[in-house]
């Protein structure tokens, strides 16, 4: 099967006309998102990979949302961060996962991560920063 593609911010956009545009304009809230890659997502395979993505892409919009709401001031860290968030950004990466068809190996673990939403650590202040840093994803 073949599919138009766009470049959006640098990155190639391949699918029908509908997801090319729903993509263009899921890039386009946020100026210069980031996400940090670790090699063990990145070697990993391309569902794991776009599953990962599509997590982090979530805490973006979840505080973009937070700003928005809160007049363009800094909202409150429990907005994106902490158990709650991690609970919305693990069911968004599941779904991402199943449209994906991905392994259910890949799926399996994510449900596991849902059911101990602390799994990374601390979830506020300096020490969510350390915990950070030690990630091995």
């Amino acid at each position: 099967m073949h599919f138009s593609s766009d470049f959006v911010y640098g990155i190639e956009v391949r699918g029908n006309a509908e997801f090319r545009l729903r993509t263009q304009q899921a890039l386009a809230w946020a100026a210069k998102p980031t996400f940090l890659v670790g090699k063990p997502t990145w070697s990993h395979s391309p569902a794991w990979y776009a599953g990962a993505i599509a997590h982090d892409a979530y805490h973006a919009e979840l505080y973009s949302s937070a700003k928005q709401r809160g007049a363009d001031k800094e909202p409150q860290a429990d907005c994106w961060t902490g158990t709650e968030a991690e609970k919305k950004c693990l069911a968004f990466q599941h779904q991402v996962l199943l449209a994906l068809s991905a392994d259910a190996t890949i799926v399996n673990y994510v449900d596991r991560c849902a059911r101990n939403p602390t799994y990374q650590g601390h979830n506020k202040g300096w020490r969510s920063w350390l915990d950070y840093l030690k990630r091995r994803w």
